[in-house]
């Protein structure tokens, strides 16, 4: 199959290598600079190298939307960006938010579990998935660096990179302010100011602020509004200083917090013989539990970075401290009698540093080379309340409860307590060359070193006041060494025309499991990538059209195995290819289209020992099992995704209206990799008005979201032994406004 996804990038390859060696023969062609002037595509800077660059010119797939497309798609945070990137997914497990991208991610979430896809934020790595889960409100640009990145960024950007770009300071006065609300009374506030404080210091504040009044759902037990933020908050300040002619620094900071009932919905596992003793909630936004699940957040962070021109070199420093709290409670059940409670309390610190070293842009040869540092200490603390109903659920016997079933159970609790911290160094050097005015040769290198501890205890109470302890272990020790690289090759074809080539390979880092103690230490997974890509502008750069195949090997997965509890093991290989492709079109003065698209083959080489799950008869928990999970679809990954966005300005005398609409498709995907539990496919389409007054000065808009009012599973795992599903649901269709004041 794979040798379809490449004759299909070949063909339309060279149909667009065709089309603009037809234009340039064309008379009256403009300049690039010219065609965009007169009313062509825009240029977007990316730092997907970390130095600034066009998208055009970067040879590496790359997805990148700016602010407007954001609000366009109705995406507020980092869990809707899958609505405006194809190829992108994202999980939110109890707060923690982790991308997939081409298929490559991971089901595990928690303090201490990275993501094989890396999250930077103005150039600090994010490794908490909580961090990850931000409202987006002081945005320049979000941008998928798509495959392994393992020279420039390192460890754990496996499948890529979700970088995301605020707002910078400026040399002149302005900001804006909005608010808006919707129908489920969310009033949300956010703005951003910036400007001089001196002819040589600018500063930047940003914040945001919301209140939803009415949740989604409710717990039709309790009464109690379900899928509700009861507030979010965030603020971002920075100060920039010129210190010399040559010498800039930048300091940032960012807080923000969270807190409402959690967006988690247990249901009854399809074809399961649990028989609940009440009906089921019918809507998918409902919840029947005893417990009000629950999800508080607070965190945040300061970076200094210093720029300094050295002439032909430039020296730059970015140093970040991190450091949040997440918190859940739950109860995996859907019936009202007590059965579980889960406590839990996530705590993570980090500190980077890296010291980069680049060449100018001019001459043959441009280079940079670099020392990063990375520090993290991750901590849960997990309490488990087993209430009698949970042994009944099991069929089992509690010490001092009639008998249910064939096994005494003791236990009325369990308390975990992990801990894990990671230094992690690397040095690396990437160089272009180029070989002639057309041709350029791209090489790099990345040694990485890490060394990781581990604590952590496992205890059951006893209904009379004892304790059983099941592990109880203490500075364990281990280390890697791993080598990651690129090799590329890209050649202009024509003035907008350039194709690429490419052979990376990345290394996600190996650990221990705060949340399962017994879980020995997984180690590093590794993949290659074997991709290449056209990326070109058309008609006086009114079509900017890329596409890119590729071809992952990807080997040592770390994956959920069957145990006594679900543990992380490396057990799997997988194949992965497919295609991207990105059009942007500016169809006459006033309407612009956007589309993108990712078609995937993602499956299992190897898996031997994956956890299968069957339901069985007559009240019977669900029984697991460990299976062969070989040829079977990866968690996650789509077939097809696509997104399609349409603008249509209409000026006049009172100002400009804009009509926008935007159809985000999913083919649907598995959840799991014994390919049980799959979400069916399913479009989001969203529409809205503005108008934008003469002196652009405000801005009114109405939007509707979710408009065929589609709820969809954006994750979903069985919960081992019990028949259960626990998922995180999109917004329903939404109905909303908002006016902003841009000075």
């Amino acid at each position: 199959m794979a040798h379809r996804y490449l004759t299909a990038g070949v063909c339309l390859a060279a149909l667009v290598v065709a089309q603009p060696l037809w234009a340039q023969q064309a008379p009256g062609s403009a300049t690039a600079d010219a065609s965009a002037q007169s009313g062509g595509l825009e240029e977007i800077i990316v730092t997907a190298q970390k130095r600034s660059e066009s998208l055009q010119k970067v040879p590496i797939a790359i997805a990148a939307v700016t602010p407007q497309q954001l609000t366009n798609s109705g995406i507020q945070s980092t869990q809707g960006l899958a609505a405006a990137l194809p190829g992108l997914q994202l999980l939110n497990i109890g707060g923690n938010v982790t991308p997939y991208v081409r298929g490559v991610g991971s089901g595990f979430a928690a303090a201490g579990l990275e993501s094989p896809v890396a999250t930077y934020v103005d150039g600090v790595y994010y490794a908490n998935p909580a961090d990850v889960n931000m409202d987006l409100f002081d945005i320049e640009q979000v941008s998928v660096i798509k495959g392994p990145q393992g020279t420039l960024f390192g460890r754990n950007a496996t499948g890529g990179v979700l970088q995301i770009t605020t707002r910078e300071p400026s040399v002149t006065f302005g900001g804006r302010a909005r608010i808006g609300f919707d129908e489920y009374e969310t009033l949300r506030a956010d703005g951003f100011v910036a400007g001089p404080l001196s002819e040589t210091v600018r500063a930047s504040l940003a914040g945001t602020f919301s209140h939803q009044g009415q949740g989604w759902g409710r717990n039709v037990f309790t009464g109690h509004d379900t899928y509700k933020a009861d507030h979010i908050a965030g603020v971002r300040g920075k100060v920039e200083a010129d210190l010399s002619d040559t010498t800039v620094i930048r300091l940032s900071a960012d807080y923000s917090d969270r807190h409402g009932p959690m967006a988690m919905n247990f249901r009854a596992l399809p074809g399961t013989g649990i028989a609940f003793p009440t009906p089921q909630p019918t809507r998918p936004w409902d919840t029947k539990s005893y417990v009000d699940a629950q999800n508080d957040y607070s965190g945040g962070g300061v970076s200094v970075t210093l720029d300094q021109d050295l002439g032909d070199l430039k020296l730059t420093m970015i140093s970040a401290y991190r450091k949040s709290r997440n918190f859940f409670r739950l109860s995996p059940s859907v019936t009202t009698t007590p059965v579980l409670d889960i406590n839990s309390t996530d705590h993570s610190e980090q500190v980077t540093q890296e010291i980069q070293l680049a060449s100018s842009d001019s001459g043959r040869l441009t280079w940079q080379t670099g020392f990063y540092y990375f520090y993290n200490k991750a901590n849960r603390k997990q309490a488990l309340f087993f209430r009698p109903g949970f042994a009944a659920n099991l069929g089992l016997q509690v010490a001092g409860d009639p008998a249910v079933g064939p096994t005494i159970f003791p236990f009325d609790g369990e308390n975990v307590d992990g801990t894990q911290r990671v230094d992690s160094a690397a040095a690396y050097a990437q160089a272009t060359y180029r070989i002639t005015d057309s041709t350029r040769f791209t090489a790099g290198f990345r040694y990485t070193w890490q060394w990781t501890k581990f604590h952590g205890t496992d205890v059951f109470t006893l209904p009379g006041g004892g304790t059983v302890t099941v592990a109880d272990i203490a500075g364990e020790k281990s280390s890697f060494r791993k080598p990651t690289w690129r090799l590329a090759l890209d050649h202009d074809f024509a003035p907008n025309v350039t194709g690429f080539v490419s052979y990376n390979r990345g290394v996600k880092s190996g650990g221990y499991n705060i949340s399962t103690p017994i879980n020995p230490v997984y180690l590093p997974e590794q993949l290659d990538s074997y991709e290449g890509g056209l990326k070109s502008e058309l008609f006086q750069r009114r079509v900017r059209l890329n596409v890119s195949g590729f071809y992952y090997n990807y080997k040592n997965i770390q994956v959920p195995a069957f145990s006594t509890v679900l543990i992380i093991v490396n057990g799997a290989s997988a194949e992965l290819y497919g295609l991207d492709a990105e059009l942007t079109a500016k169809v006459g003065d006033n309407l612009t289209l956007n589309a993108g698209a990712n078609l995937l083959h993602a499956r299992f080489k190897s898996f031997p020992g994956a956890t299968f799950t069957t339901p069985l008869p007559n009240g019977q928990p669900n029984s697991g099992f460990p299976g062969d999970a070989s040829g079977n679809t990866i968690p996650y990954s789509p077939k097809l995704t696509y997104t399609f966005g349409a603008t249509y300005r209409i000026p006049s005398s009172v100002g400009e209206f804009a009509l926008n609409a935007t159809d985000s498709y999913n083919s649907g995907f598995m959840a799991e990799a014994d390919n049980r539990l799959r979400q069916d496919s399913y479009h989001f389409l969203n529409a809205s008005i503005a108008w934008t007054s003469p002196s652009k000065a405000l801005t009114a808009r109405l939007y509707i979201n979710n408009i065929l009012n589609k709820a969809v599973v954006s994750q979903f795992s069985t919960v081992a032994g019990i028949s259960y599903i626990g998922d995180y649901t999109n917004p329903p269709r939404i109905f909303g406004g908002s006016l902003e004041w841009n000075f």
